[in-house]
């Protein structure tokens, strides 16, 4: 949801946070286990039947309205969100000069099972919202 707001919205936030946020509807499909596809079937959709939902639905397609700062957190063993979705939008906002900053979790997987990782996480999103409370909102 972050992920979509951020491009939708941009005009109603100074920057955001993302955690273990899809990037792309379509390549998240693709990447859940085989045993889940037919639940995903019923909860996100079919990449054909649903196309145009799921592509209106897409973080990344507004990702040329994305422009304000972005920490984005991701476990590197998230068997859900796996990490090429947070990958792809880092990689993308990069490419247009906008600033993310990246946390790479080696030890999770889809959410916290750490302390030392959470609290690490929430002072790291604690100083990337201090650090951009005053900036100036994105006019999209």
């Amino acid at each position: 949801m972050t992920l979509l707001l951020a491009g939708r919205h941009p005009e109603l936030f100074r920057a955001a946070v993302d955690i273990f946020g899809p990037s792309n509807l379509f390549t998240f499909l693709e990447s859940v286990p085989e045993d889940w596809k037919p639940m995903m079937d019923n909860w996100l959709g079919d990449p054909v039947r649903d196309r145009e939902r799921l592509t209106k639905d897409s973080p990344i397609t507004y990702l040329d309205q994305m422009v304000n700062p972005m920490l984005v957190i991701q476990g590197a063993n998230d068997p859900r969100v796996v990490k090429a979705e947070s990958d792809q939008i880092v990689a993308a906002l990069q490419s247009k000069g906008v600033d993310v900053e990246y946390i790479v979790l080696d030890d999770e997987g889809h959410g916290f099972s750490r302390k030392t990782n959470e609290i690490l996480v929430y002072r790291r999103m604690l100083e990337f919202l201090q650090k951009h409370q005053e900036s100036p909102v994105a006019q999209a």
